[in-house]
């Protein structure tokens, strides 16, 4: 499968990942907006480790 996630785009998603998992962790959210958070940065932290 080819990569479709450049280099900054791939910086950008990680940063981005790693603020929403903090935010969905840290802040005190509705158990819905929390889920939310955490469904998206898993998705920004895997393609930006596996670049898809």
């Amino acid at each position: 499968m080819e990569k479709n996630v450049g280099g900054i785009d791939r910086k950008i998603r990680f940063a981005l990942g790693t603020i929403l998992l903090l935010a969905g962790v840290l802040a005190p959210l509705d158990p819905a907006w929390r889920g939310g958070l955490l469904v998206v940065a898993a998705i920004a932290l895997v393609t930006a480790y596996t670049g898809l």
